[in-house]
């Protein structure tokens, strides 16, 4: 297992260059907040597009020339935020939103997502899976639950939410789990670990030093269940590279 990781983020946060012979994921170290963009020799697929600050050069040099979708699991700014300054960014490509938000927000943040245009599910997401939740609670519970190959995406989806939808085949072949809410106590149950029995590896895209996330009861879930855990924080950018081209 150890050698497992250090392959996985070996020279990881160095990584700048076109990667057009193979496919990766990468979780971007963007503080607090989401960024996951798959990256392919034709197309970047973003999975939600937040945080406190972003690695603009870094992500403009894998995608200004190629095809942009992005994929929001929900309204939260440390979801959505990147999408304010998109237009602004040293990418060249536009960008289309292939799975917008549940519910509706705020009208500032309805405005900013209008300003994008909307897209079909391109045929480089012909494996990933969603599961919409129809809880009007909270914008944490409307989270879209995406898994993309082998990596689960839960956005910020709470233990009351991931009892629904815990048992799809999708999500129990996960190798990889992006902490849901970044690693916050009210995601990431025992429960959720115990049905992926396939799991690797646990990352939390997070800023333990100001939001003290993964919080101390997911590490030791983690710990039970045997499962590594990756901080953005303290590895920065984390490059996961996939067997299979999209």
């Amino acid at each position: 297992m150890r050698l497992f990781i250090f392959t996985l983020i070996t020279f990881s946060a160095s990584i700048t260059h076109h990667v057009p012979a193979r496919s990766y994921v990468v979780v971007w170290n963007v503080g607090q907040g989401q960024w996951v963009t798959a990256i392919s020799a034709s197309a970047c697929l973003h999975f939600d597009m937040g945080g406190e600050y972003f690695p603009w050069r870094k992500i403009s040099t894998q995608c200004k020339d190629k095809d942009n979708f992005a994929f929001f699991s929900h309204w939260d700014w440390d979801h959505i935020g990147a999408l304010a300054v998109w237009k602004r960014s040293p990418l060249e490509k536009s960008l289309c939103v292939a799975v917008a938000p549940q519910g509706k927000s705020s009208p500032k943040k309805m405005h900013l997502l209008k300003s994008f245009a909307s897209c079909k599910l391109p045929p480089h997401a012909k494996e990933l899976f969603r599961w919409s939740s129809l809880n009007k609670k909270s914008s944490n519970t409307q989270s879209h639950v995406l898994a993309f190959q082998k990596i689960l995406l839960p956005g910020d989806s709470p233990i009351s939410e991931e009892r629904k939808w815990l048992h799809n085949w999708w999500v129990q072949k996960s190798e990889t789990l992006i902490l849901g809410h970044h690693g916050s106590q009210t995601s990431t149950s025992a429960e959720l670990l115990m049905a992926l029995p396939h799991l690797k590896i646990g990352i939390s895209s997070a800023r333990w030093g100001r939001y003290h996330h993964p919080h101390s009861a997911v590490e030791y879930r983690l710990k039970q269940a045997r499962i590594p855990l990756i901080r953005t924080e303290d590895w920065g950018n984390l490059w996961l590279e996939q067997s299979a081209r999209f």
